[in-house]
């Protein structure tokens, strides 16, 4: 039986896009006849994922999988990048994840804007882009009919782990605005940590949720934005559109433009915001109708990674 490592432990909870997609990668390899282990103590491992190349007590560091594949130069090494500097103002992750590609065997992207911005970095090695997906038993729409019957206020949705204020809340707190000059119009709810520049005064906020809560809270609603920047990909929007949630999105979303074209409407200054929404309620239907269901599905996704792990072990 083929021996495959982890490098950053699951947490059961809410914690992020990165921690849903090591749950289903897990559970899909022990289905597939894999050997999950959790530590560089087993000699000999075929294959080491590297999801995180930083040291905390969460993971692995890529110093220690350099180690190790001194001593087992067999071992091959799957890197997932999925993050950058850009998404959180930091100065320290870019270098870092290039310099741990280094001991990558293969390299898979979770957007071509991210692929795009480390080749404008340096990055010079084939790679594959796979694209996020999430678990469709938790997100899924009342109805995959086109047509629903929208009812004023309408409700707009979003949810972040995160309260970096990159993550969109100078567009949150506009939204928070108009809701308190048109309340019979609008509605918005945050779910997760809010930022702690801003207390917004006409949005309802929901401590963070994930799984099953987060499925039934998100199909509440009828619109989903995100205005989070520079996102590699992200995980938010995805649940969104789901959960049949037409999306309201950045221009500068990184990652998250192209999850979201087919099925959204772009806005690029806080000053468009409301007509952007307006934009979208009048098209409501059409969006709606154009969500790809099982491409925004975890096993989508997934397959797509056990592919390249035969291909590695063959």
């Amino acid at each position: 039986m083929k021996k495959i490592l982890i490098n950053r432990k699951i947490v059961q909870g809410p914690w992020g896009g990165g921690n849903n997609f090591l749950k289903n990668f897990s559970e899909a390899l022990l289905q597939s006849g894999y050997h999950i282990v959790h530590d560089l103590s087993v000699a000999d491992l075929d294959l080491i994922v590297m999801h995180d190349p930083r040291y905390d007590d969460l993971g692995i560091s890529a110093n220690e999988i350099l180690a190790y594949k001194k001593a087992f130069p067999k071992t091959k090494v799957l890197h997932r990048i999925n993050e950058c500097d850009a998404r959180k103002g930091t100065h320290e992750i870019d270098k870092l994840l290039l310099l741990s590609n280094t001991l990558a065997d293969r390299t898979v992207f979770i957007s071509e804007w991210l692929k795009s911005y480390f080749v404008a970095k340096g990055f010079h090695k084939p790679a594959e882009v796979i694209y996020n997906g999430c678990d469709t038993t938790h997100f899924y729409p009342q109805k995959k009919s086109e047509k629903k019957k929208l009812v004023y206020p309408i409700k707009i949705v979003t949810h972040h782990w995160s309260n970096n204020w990159l993550k969109g809340f100078d567009t949150y707190k506009r939204i928070d605005e108009i809701c308190q000059k048109n309340p019979q119009k609008y509605q918005f709810t945050y779910i997760g940590r809010y930022a702690k520049e801003y207390s917004p005064k006409a949005t309802k906020i929901v401590n963070p949720l994930y799984g099953k809560e987060l499925g039934d809270e998100l199909r509440k609603h009828d619109v989903y934005v995100t205005a989070s920047r520079w996102e590699p990909c992200g995980m938010h929007h995805i649940e969104g559109a789901a959960s049949g949630l037409p999306v309201l999105y950045h221009a500068e979303g990184g990652g998250i433009v192209e999850g979201c074209k087919n099925h959204g409407i772009e806005f690029s200054i806080l000053d468009e915001v409301e007509e952007k929404l307006e934009n979208l309620i009048n098209n409501y239907d059409m969006l709606r109708s154009s969500i790809d269901y099982s491409f925004l599905s975890s096993d989508r996704c997934i397959n797509d990674y056990i592919e390249i792990v035969k291909e590695m072990l063959i």
